[in-house]
């Protein structure tokens, strides 16, 4: 593309076969030029090597610096269509995908259906879309917050699994013990992302493992025995003595440890003893390589709420996707009432609304005579140890 000076915020060009053609460009930080020192960002600077042989088109930047697909969402329609024109035909939409669902802690989930919202409706109005993801970039901060992002994770979810606590239920907290300062700051960044993977609501920091298990280190008769033969009695009692949890920590770094008993030492290694953790109450911890990760195992009544809508959730857009709906149809939803989904819907239905599409959310009482329609796509299911039935309709 080669540019053409135009009016304000456009840039005229050619593209081959194509006359008039009008594309509006919506997207974050580079659609808008930031950081570029001539502004044009990609937009401009594709224009500018396009060729003017063919006929003229007008793109449309319209970007806005640090805008998350959820921004993108709530503002292409508007931005796009009155600039399009009389003629449908020449229009086109390009989507600008950057970084900022990551960096503002949006899930995958939520990020995909943001652009499905927008790439549904741009297919009902026979709009053609085209979707650019952000460039290759080598950040290497971002990066290794990332890298420590997914090991917390790992070790919360194995937390969870220890506890038999399903990741659709919301927890208060996790705890989390790293190897030094920089790490600290580093999932600090980051921890709204850590957060949602691991669905709980507030992350903390220990400082050492003693602060959310009691630990202690038991010496294998076999192994030490076969090394230093009587001296094992006064390994395993000179070890008793010392502090359990800066033992292990030294242990579980891949020290060999020096212990003197009756005027001798003995180097014990890692292999001749094991680490045994106990959690303390209230807490199911997981470590591996120098970090613990524990998550509070205690529900209130709002956690447990929270967890049947979460669910709930996963049981609407299940038949959604049976019932053969579009990602961007509107429904209702129909609920067979119960006290439990009454006290679940006056906390979060709204939540249940957004995340599903619901536009009309219906409960049904059948001691009032009221019915399902026999009809609909329906679903059984047990939440919270009772029985619920769910049905759903285009809108």
């Amino acid at each position: 593309m080669r540019r053409a000076e135009t009016g304000a915020g456009e840039t005229s060009v050619a593209a081959t076969g194509v006359t008039g053609l009008r594309i509006c460009v919506v997207g974050d930080d580079l659609v808008a030029g930031v950081g570029d020192p001539r502004s044009l960002g990609w937009v401009g600077r594709v224009a500018a090597r396009t060729s003017r042989e063919q006929g003229p088109v007008t793109a449309f930047p319209l970007g806005i610096p640090d805008e998350s697909t959820a921004g993108l969402l709530s503002r292409w329609r508007e931005e796009s269509i009155r600039r399009f024109g009389d003629d449908p035909a020449a229009a086109r939409l390009v989507l600008g995908i950057g970084q900022q669902d990551l960096l503002q802690g949006l899930s995958l989930p939520r990020s995909r259906l943001n652009l499905a919202n927008v790439l549904d409706e741009a297919h009902a109005r026979s709009l053609p879309a085209f979707v650019v993801g952000p460039p290759p970039l080598l950040d290497e901060r971002l990066n290794a917050d990332m890298a420590l992002v997914q090991k917390v994770a790992s070790l919360g979810h194995s937390a969870r699994q220890a506890a038999n606590l399903k990741v659709r239920q919301p927890l208060a907290q996790v705890v989390v013990r790293v190897r030094n300062a920089e790490e600290r700051e580093s999932l600090t960044r980051l921890q709204d992302l850590a957060l949602d993977e691991l669905n709980v609501k507030s992350l903390a920091f220990a400082d050492a493992a003693g602060d959310l298990v009691d630990v202690q280190v038991f010496p294998y008769p076999k192994q030490l025995g076969q090394k230093y033969g009587s001296g094992y009695p006064k390994i395993r009692q000179a070890l008793s003595k010392l502090d359990q949890a800066e033992l292990a920590s030294r242990f579980q770094a891949g020290e060999t440890v020096e212990v003197v008993a009756d005027g001798e030492t003995y180097a014990v290694t890692p292999e001749d003893v094991e680490v045994r953790s106990t959690p303390r109450a209230g807490y199911s911890v997981a470590e591996a390589g120098g970090y613990l990760v524990a998550v509070t195992t205690e529900l209130d009544a709002a956690l447990e709420q929270e967890g049947h809508a979460r669910e709930l959730v996963r049981r609407i857009q299940q038949l959604r996707k049976d019932a053969n709906l579009e990602i961007s149809d509107r429904i209702v939803t129909y609920v067979l009432d119960s006290d439990l989904v009454h006290e679940v819907l006056a906390h979060f239905g709204n939540y249940v609304r957004e995340e599903t599409l619901t536009v009309d959310l219906v409960q049904v009482h059948p001691d009032q005579g009221d019915a399902i329609p026999a009809h609909l796509p329906q679903a059984g299911f047990e939440l919270g140890g009772k029985e619920i039935v769910i049905a759903v309709s285009k809108k």
